[in-house]
């Protein structure tokens, strides 16, 4: 495993050099650098989606057995602030057991592995399932365009692992959202009129969060989801001059729900809050725009390759490993429509995800790749002989 190993960080070290800061850099040099690492095993991957967005697939294997789909994603956040970072942040800096850069921990440590758990279990000849990878484009953004082209060209999977990284614990499910441009709308005046008092369009944005903020619906959990749901007031733009009465304010409200809330739900709750404020305020007028919107996903604990994760990396960390649910949101909301297992977080210790000196802690790479080989073979194995195939 030592020479893996160093294979494996060197792959990640690559990809943390090669800048794939969303709609800064795009995806595409990093994509050919995937694309290339994969050829280099005698692997037919593809590139597919926009020129300078694009994602990357590849089918590996082809046994009569079950469908293992690992996917991670090629962008990730701006670097920032490079002051904040105590190393250049796509230099790949190995300091110890951690190598720091952006994307280090999300997700490029998941590609390396993936590509190379991959290579791995096509060179066991018993191995009988067959691997399918995604390396998904315009993740961060949340607009998640290059699952949507990986989804496309996907095989039927028995199960789907992501890259997200987490040692202590396997995520198996997230949160949704709900996010909406709430508008409120005045009637303009000059501020010093005597005769025309206008309607102010941000003074009915006060009330109406005001009004929002007291649904408390960070108060609503159940089991996996302890930590409840939560919404988020980010951004308000409203006035044109200081000497006007504004004829409009905009919110852009983010709400994050369980799968106990279903959008459509919330969005009656919220429009029964602000009627309230109208029956009372005959001056109060809104408008509501649902920007973006993705269900909340579990999968379920019992899962035949849940449980098999769960109790190999016990075993392999020697410590309990607990099954837990995400709160951001992930390409999984997206995957689990289709209606398979998703593994949405598993993987090495790391730390400073979206912040200066982000960092993966490489001395966990063996453990991890040793977990997720023996839990897919052994999941492999199970339903062959189940099935009656030698």
């Amino acid at each position: 495993m030592a020479n893996q190993q160093e294979d494996i960080i060197q792959f990640a070290k690559q990809l943390v050099q090669t800048p794939s800061q969303g709609e800064i850099d795009g995806e595409k040099n990093i994509a050919q650098g995937v694309f290339d690492k994969l050829k280099s095993f005698y692997f037919k991957p593809q590139i597919i989606g926009s020129e300078t967005r694009p994602s990357v697939i590849c089918s590996v294997g082809g046994g009569n057995g079950k469908m293992i789909w690992l996917e991670s994603c090629l962008d990730t956040v701006p670097a920032g602030d490079l002051s904040q970072w105590q190393y250049p942040p796509f230099e790949g800096k190995i300091i110890g057991n951690k190598m720091l850069g952006r994307g280090a921990a999300d997700a490029k440590i998941g590609i390396a592995l993936f590509c190379y758990l991959a290579k791995e279990l096509s060179e066991d000849k018993y191995f009988n399932g067959s691997i399918f990878l995604g390396f998904d484009a315009d993740e961060q953004s949340g607009n998640f365009t290059g699952i949507r082209e990986v989804i496309k060209k996907a095989p039927k999977a028995d199960v789907c692992i992501l890259g997200y990284q987490d040692n202590n614990a396997i995520s198996i499910g997230s949160r949704g959202d709900l996010r909406i441009k709430l508008t409120t709308l005045g009637k303009s005046a000059h501020t010093g009129s005597r005769n025309q008092k206008g309607v102010n369009a941000i003074h009915a944005m006060g009330k109406a969060i005001t009004k929002l903020t007291a649904m408390r619906l960070e108060t609503i959990n159940e089991p996996f989801f302890e930590f409840g749901s939560a919404m988020n007031v980010a951004q308000i733009n409203g006035g044109i001059a200081i000497n006007v009465v504004p004829d409009k304010c905009e919110a852009n409200i983010d709400i994050r729900l369980i799968p106990s809330q279903k959008k459509e739900q919330v969005l009656i709750v919220i429009e029964k809050e602000l009627n309230g404020i109208k029956s009372e305020d005959k001056s109060f007028d809104y408008k509501i725009e649902v920007m973006q919107s993705y269900k909340p996903y579990l999968t379920n604990p019992q899962d035949e390759f849940v449980k098999i994760l769960q109790k190999t990396a016990s075993k392999v960390l020697d410590k309990e490993i607990p099954l837990i649910a995400s709160g951001q949101r992930s390409v999984g909301n997206v995957i689990s429509n289709l209606g398979i297992p998703v593994i949405n977080a598993f993987g090495c210790d790391g730390g400073n995800v979206h912040a200066p000196n982000e960092w993966i802690d490489i001395d966990t790479i063996p453990q991890v790749f040793e977990i997720y080989k023996t839990a897919i073979t052994t999941y492999c194995e199970n339903n062959a002989s189940r099935d009656g195939i030698k």
